[in-house]
């Protein structure tokens, strides 16, 4: 596979891309580096591997989308709203706070005051993945990177990835997953082939379906392209059939499943936004050939 549109479109505009890679069909039909690999913080992107340990616990049983996080936390409940928080209202991002925010400990989360109803309104919050990472922590026992340890990392031979703790001891969640592209890459075939790896199920493809469509609108008070158009749980639908999760110095897992194909990349970019319209003209025109 030729992408120099690609690579010319990241180079014209000076975008910081590390390194990209492309998957179809089970196979890479394109790399190229700008950066030797080794493992970055992946910021946001490791939203989705939060979301893959729910929706585990949740097929074992340990946990429910209906679960109140005052069930695990009962002190929450000296804050209004706070007795109606679910962790499905976490999950999409919808727990009722006004502004965007990165508590470092639960007392710290539990101090927020909840503008809106839980469920009412979507305000994309790292509080939302933190707490229930810390859902999970309680419900299972274990934080939640050593839970995806034996469940994920192993069998996809990731490795013992970092990831960064709370100052109480929960595993954020939100951020602070420390993975290479070519791991990227191996967590989203997983997740292109719905939770299915080497003839295994590791989760049921029914979270992985659920987890990556709309289950609310984004609707953001500017109209902008491939962010408006709904979020799952704790994953971005966009244009042209896909799903993705995003971090903010262009990290990027896109997951296309009409075209059986997955593209990873790693960036040192703030205006991460153009990598991804790179994909959609640089990439997307020589799958459809």
């Amino acid at each position: 596979m030729n992408f120099e549109l690609f690579v010319k479109i990241i180079e014209e505009n000076h975008l910081n891309v590390e390194g990209v890679l492309v998957h179809r069909d089970g196979k890479e039909i394109a790399c190229h580096r700008w950066v030797e690999e080794a493992p970055r913080a992946i910021y946001s992107v490791s939203k989705g591997f939060a979301s893959i340990a729910v929706g585990m616990a949740i097929s074992e049983g340990k946990l429910r989308l209906s679960d109140r996080v005052t069930r695990f936390f009962p002190q929450a409940k000296a804050n209004a709203r706070w007795d109606s928080l679910t962790l499905e209202h976490l999950l999409t991002m919808t727990m009722g706070h006004a502004h965007f925010s990165r508590p470092q400990s639960l007392t710290e989360a539990f101090s927020y005051e909840l503008e809106s109803e839980p469920g009412t309104c979507f305000v994309y919050d790292n509080t939302c993945t933190f707490l229930a990472s810390a859902m999970l922590t309680k419900a299972t026992g274990l934080k939640l990177r050593d839970y995806l340890q034996e469940r994920l990392f192993s069998p996809l031979k990731m490795g013992e990835p970092e990831w960064q703790e709370s100052s109480d001891g929960y595993t954020i969640g939100a951020t602070g997953l420390m993975l290479t592209t070519s791991e990227l890459s191996l967590f989203a075939r997983f997740l292109l082939q719905r939770g299915n790896w080497e003839g295994k199920s590791l989760l049921p493809a029914s979270w992985i379906d659920a987890a990556t469509r709309t289950q609310v609108p984004t609707n953001p008070p500017e109209t902008d392209r491939d962010w408006d158009l709904g979020y799952g749980y704790q994953f971005w639908t966009c244009r042209h059939g896909a799903y993705r999760l995003d971090g903010r110095e262009g990290q990027f897992i896109i997951v296309l499943p009409f075209y059986n194909t997955v593209i990873t990349i790693n960036s040192n970019e703030a205006d991460y936004k153009h990598i991804l319209w790179a994909v959609w003209d640089g990439i997307l025109p020589l799958l459809k050939n």
